[in-house]
């Protein structure tokens, strides 16, 4: 599975990671082979990982459960990537936490929303968000992060915000 992950053009292609997602979908126990490609040498190959997980993820978010930490533990080894740094904050969003983990995943965020490009701080709000929906308790200290980003520049930062803001909204409606 990872070499034809490494196969491919320059380290930006798809490559194989379209026909790796649905072979995951259909093992789910490969994610452990996806997730452990994050910290690999190669940037392509990280890249084209995330993009793998990424769209199995969005079929079935569940066999990412036990890996929490291990993708945890990828955003915070700040490896280059394009496609690695934008979905971390997507996959992060996707899995159960623990208190302490959920406490590391809102200062990390909280960096990706000082630090990186536009489609990393979106990201990083809908797992800012998620982790409050898991640990409501959190609730206060996330969201002035969310409502800082109300005016970023970025006018998809800014919707994300909106869409999330509504969200903590309804979250504390609900209380």
């Amino acid at each position: 599975m990872l070499l034809r992950l490494a196969e491919g053009d320059t380290p930006g292609t798809l490559g194989h990671a379209r026909a790796v997602a649905e072979e995951v979908v259909t093992h789910p126990d490969l994610v452990e082979v996806l997730v452990d490609a994050l910290a690999h040498d190669e940037e392509g190959l990280r890249n084209r990982a995330a993009i793998a997980l990424d769209r199995a993820a969005r079929h079935d978010p569940r066999p990412l459960a036990p890996f929490a930490g291990a993708l945890l533990d990828a955003a915070e080894a700040d490896r280059p990537g394009g496609a690695l740094r934008r979905l971390l904050p997507l996959l992060l969003s996707r899995v159960p936490f623990d208190v302490e983990s959920a406490h590391r995943l809102v200062d990390h965020a909280a960096h990706w929303l000082r630090t990186e490009p536009s489609a990393v701080r979106a990201n990083a709000l809908d797992a800012l968000v998620a982790v409050v929906h898991q640990h409501p308790s959190l609730l206060e200290r996330v969201r002035p992060s969310v409502e800082a980003a109300l005016d970023h520049p970025a006018p998809s930062v800014r919707a994300r915000a909106r869409r999330q803001c509504a969200r903590l909204d309804r979250l504390t409606e609900a209380d």
